[in-house]
């Protein structure tokens, strides 16, 4: 996992909790946090999960709302980190419907060694799409976070029903995307 998600973790913990409960969280943890994260580095995933588990334990709340809040918190964040013509768009179908080219290809560009989850965006009408997600992290809730956070950011409501397990895959999950206004996608 990239060290840019353990500082994006960082700052989600401390605005929306405090510095003092990060710190004891990263205090609390059996690898070395003394020295910073670095942006670029590859840290084990069991570090991100045992330091999400530290900071659920002392917030009090479960794994699943963690990952809801911290989603919902990453979108607008991710925004000013990507080039204008991934996100400056007036609906979020848009971006959806590059959501895989962005971390298959983009990100990979940047950080060769990443290990990006996989998207498939499927119109289903004006109105509504099919979003399938599949990684062996299982961030299910992070990903209905994220779509929360991108209604709110282009101001069009999307109801979001989840399958998890989609299909008997543990790691898949189907979203069943309804919107509040109608999008026109061009063809790609």
């Amino acid at each position: 996992m990239k060290g840019h998600i353990f500082i994006l973790l960082e700052d989600f913990v401390s605005e929306v909790a405090s510095d003092a409960l990060l710190y004891d969280a990263l205090d609390a943890c059996s690898f070395d946090t003394s020295q910073g994260f670095v942006r670029t580095e590859n840290y084990p995933d069991e570090h991100l999960v045992e330091l999400v588990g530290m900071v659920v334990d002392k917030m009090g709340i479960s794994l699943s709302q963690a990952h809801f809040g911290f989603g919902q918190w990453l979108y607008p964040k991710l925004t000013s980190l990507l080039p204008s013509h991934f996100t400056q768009h007036p609906h979020p179908a848009h971006v959806l419907q590059k959501l895989d080219f962005l971390h298959q290809i983009e990100l990979k560009k940047l950080y060769p060694d990443a290990q990006p989850p996989a998207f498939q965006y499927i119109p289903t009408s004006e109105y509504s799409a099919e979003l399938i997600y599949t990684s062996p992290r299982k961030l299910f809730d992070l990903v209905k976070g994220v779509l929360a956070g991108m209604s709110t950011y282009y101001q069009v409501e999307i109801t979001v029903e989840m399958q998890a397990h989609w299909r008997g895959d543990e790691n898949c999950a189907r979203y069943l995307l309804t919107y509040s206004k109608q999008c026109q996608l061009q063809p790609e």
